[in-house]
């Protein structure tokens, strides 16, 4: 919209270089655009009912300190996050990997001592079976176990 205010051959607002360039143009547009805008904002000030004009805030200032403390509030819910650092990393990945190994471990013993059991007492299923149930539920406690030791700080 500026752009096609502004002569070709004029800079665009962002691409002024010099202070004489700035003092060019202004003595082109008769005053500055940020004068105009002081004035504005002057103007709409000045129907604020104050006590004392010369402590009076602009509402831009009143919106800066609105928008502020906006923020601070909504910091109040929010939590800041921090990166974890590699050795904490290294820890839960490492507890991870044993928990994993654990489940994994305990299914497997527990279906060997049953092919055992098996061997021993000529049940020939049961024992099998007997030591997949025992050592999965072994294992899952063992795996919620490590795992919870995961998330904690």
């Amino acid at each position: 919209m500026i752009k096609n205010l502004l002569e070709p051959g004029e800079n665009q607002p962002g691409e002024i270089k010099s202070e004489s360039e700035k003092t060019a143009r202004d003595s082109k547009f008769g005053k500055n655009a940020d004068s105009q805008f002081s004035e504005m904002t002057i103007e709409a000030s000045s129907g604020l009912e104050t006590s004392d004009s010369a402590n009076a805030e602009s509402p831009a200032e009143t919106k800066i300190e609105e928008s502020q403390s906006e923020n601070s509030n909504e910091m109040l819910f929010q939590t800041t996050a921090e990166p974890e650092s590699i050795a904490d990393t290294a820890r839960k990945s490492g507890l991870a990997y044993g928990a994993a190994i654990t489940l994994f471990g305990s299914v497997v013993i527990m279906l060997i001592l049953g092919w055992f059991a098996d061997l021993l007492f000529g049940t020939e299923p049961w024992g099998i079976v007997g030591g997949i149930v025992l050592g999965a539920v072994i294992g899952f406690f063992q795996f919620f176990r490590i795992t919870s030791q995961i998330f904690k700080k």
